[in-house]
């Protein structure tokens, strides 16, 4: 079990939602094709957060966080291959589905590498930081869902505009619990480089312009996730406890799930069962609540 969470099921969440609506705007629904697809992504993406722990790990312990790599319950060598088995295996498969699919495979694991390997080290860059997160999640995860089905066009990009901007609002707020330990790290995040206030202020201007996008292209399921998670970034802004700010950044995701299981209900028993492994796993194991919409001492960080 250890080696499947160290794949973080909790991140398998937002990518699943980002993939099944680009299917949905596909005018799709899941198939045996695009299912296959589905969990090859799944996997590639997986490599990409376990190389992101490997790089983190003495922040992560610094952050008090992530245990498995951080406290050495993984040995690193077997973290390193699981890694590479889950790069090569999903690319070499996600050949037999065509040009398109190989391309944006191919674009998902380069942004993942220069995402976290130095020097180039996006994640510890203002700003490209919160570029690399959008495109990452809200665009190409977006794309491969839009394209398990029908081949890439001018709308895809735009109907990914919304997902971009909210993605790039909850991204903003989640750079703000690492501030301590990345500034022990030297590590200039969004978060570090414009402090906890006018970072909560930017996810809220991010957060309105991922309305104002929806509005503009008919996106009611983006509008509505960002629409109703606005007041929750402001109290966040307003009020910048531990507890506030980690809903912030859970808000759109919850709201967009919620929407999602509407259009998808076949999805909705496979998040269950990765939020209840995760529930009963981080328990037993640390006697931690994880994941939750409130977990945390309602303090400042």
């Amino acid at each position: 079990m250890d080696y499947f969470i160290l794949m973080r099921p909790t991140l398998f969440l937002p990518l699943w939602l980002l993939f099944l609506l680009g299917a949905h705007f596909a005018d799709g629904s899941l198939t045996y094709r695009s299912s296959i697809i589905f969990i090859l992504y799944t996997l590639l993406m997986g490599g990409v957060y376990i190389l992101n722990q490997i790089v983190d790990r003495e922040s992560d312990k610094k952050n008090e966080k992530l245990y498995l790599l951080s406290l050495g319950i993984i040995p690193l060598k077997c973290a390193f291959i699981e890694m590479i088995l889950l790069f090569i295996i999903p690319l070499g498969l996600s050949f037999l589905f065509g040009k398109f699919i190989l391309i944006y495979f191919l674009l998902s694991l380069l942004m993942g590498i220069t995402y976290s390997i130095p020097p180039i080290e996006i994640k510890s860059r203002p700003f490209l930081d919160i570029l690399w997160n959008g495109v990452g999640y809200g665009v190409l995860a977006f794309i491969v869902g839009w394209i398990s089905f029908r081949a890439p066009t001018l709308w895809m990009w735009i109907h990914a505009i919304p997902y971009f901007l909210a993605v790039s609002a909850v991204f903003v707020n989640t750079t703000i619990p690492d501030i301590k330990g990345d500034r022990l790290e030297s590590k200039i995040t969004t978060g570090v480089f414009l402090g906890k206030k006018k970072t909560l202020l930017f996810g809220i201007i991010l957060d309105v312009l991922a309305i104002i996008a929806s509005c503009a292209i008919g996106d009611f399921i983006c509008g509505v996730g960002a629409g109703l998670s606005l007041p929750i970034f402001i109290y966040a802004w307003a009020r910048p406890t531990k507890k506030a700010i980690l809903f912030s950044f859970r808000a759109i995701p919850t709201i967009l799930a919620i929407e999602v299981f509407i259009i998808s209900p076949i999805i909705i028993p496979l998040f269950l069962l990765i939020l209840l492994i995760q529930k009963i796993y981080y328990k037993r194991k640390f006697n931690i609540n994880y994941p939750s919409l409130f977990s945390g001492k309602d303090k400042s960080f």
